[in-house]
């Protein structure tokens, strides 16, 4: 207990308060310091730090790091301060957590390098600065390529798109954009990998987080097969995806990418034979009525998907 008060100490002595932070919680952050200063004359040793102390310090740090980006980002090497909700269980690639909310901002995504691995932090906020609970979220890992697309629902905006060019500093990562969505409490984001990765997802409150953990993983897909994609022709990213997707609507396997180019394509699934890609194709045809939304793209397995335009 006497290590982590002195832990907690050290850290709250070495906070740089930044300018953006609000003036009552600089003042909160002084006082602290202050009171701190006063009870070390009071005491003979002056070696205890009060509870009352420590629960101020905790208090700070959650609303620093829920409020101001740079102040999240002096605390790199600081651990995740919340309390652990759960570690997700995947199946398919895919799983989620969270609590149903509204009015949700994802504000800031930080980057930590670690030994042997990189981890994402999520962060969300709400118009009064402070949030518990994560929103309800879905982390879902694709193959060809190797793409992991994170939803998060209940939100309104998502101050941390400026963050996902930031993620690209990790050895893991290719690329990470935003994707278009037509609902309006939905923010998507993906993240595409340079080779496969294996990975952890924990969420976390007081504050609310995510944590995205990436490591090491290979040998599990052959190189240089091909695959075949049933897409969409490539366009600017906008309506248009939104509205192929609702088209698509209960197919399996459904994602938005961004190709070579940097346009955007809607993918119902991919296969491992024109064949299969053909027959799938003709079943959406007589099944959603939809004859020319569609077409088949062969490309190797793990390329990024080629920019085909309409005109081509």
């Amino acid at each position: 207990m006497d290590n982590q008060m002195e832990r907690l100490q050290k850290a709250y002595n070495d906070i740089e308060i930044p300018e953006e932070l609000s003036q009552a919680s600089r003042k909160g952050i002084e006082r602290g310091k202050l009171h701190k200063q006063q009870k070390r004359g009071i005491k003979m040793n002056g070696l205890k730090w009060t509870g009352s102390v420590a629960a101020a310090v905790i208090i700070s740090f959650t609303v620093g790091v829920n409020t101001v980006p740079a102040f999240a980002d002096s605390m790199n090497d600081v651990p995740v301060l919340g309390k652990l909700v759960s570690v997700l269980k995947f199946t398919d690639g895919s799983a989620g957590g969270g609590t149903i909310q509204d009015g949700v901002d994802v504000n800031f995504i930080s980057l930590k390098h670690q030994k042997n691995s990189d981890q994402m932090i999520l962060n969300f906020a709400n118009s009064d600065n402070t949030q518990d609970l994560a929103s309800s979220y879905n982390v879902k890992f694709t193959d060809n390529p190797y793409t992991m697309t994170v939803t998060v629902s209940g939100a309104r905006n998502f101050s941390a798109v400026k963050d996902l060019e930031t993620l690209k500093e990790s050895k893991y990562v290719q690329d990470a954009y935003p994707l278009i969505t037509l609902d309006d409490s939905m923010i998507r984001f993906n993240v595409t990998f340079k080779e496969p990765v294996a990975y952890e997802v924990k969420e976390y409150k007081d504050p609310a987080q995510v944590a995205i953990t990436l490591m090491d993983k290979k040998g599990d897909v052959g190189e240089g097969a091909s695959i075949y994609s049933l897409r969409t022709v490539s366009a600017p990213s906008g309506e248009s995806q939104g509205m192929a997707e609702e088209m698509l609507f209960g197919l399996k396997d459904v994602r938005v990418l961004k190709d070579q180019k940097g346009l955007f394509l809607v993918e119902a699934g991919y296969f491992n034979s024109e064949a299969e890609a053909l027959a799938q194709l003709e079943k959406i045809q007589t099944e959603y009525g939809i004859s020319d939304l569609l077409f088949v793209e062969k490309r190797s397995s793990q390329e990024i998907p080629q920019s085909i335009s309409q005109a081509e």
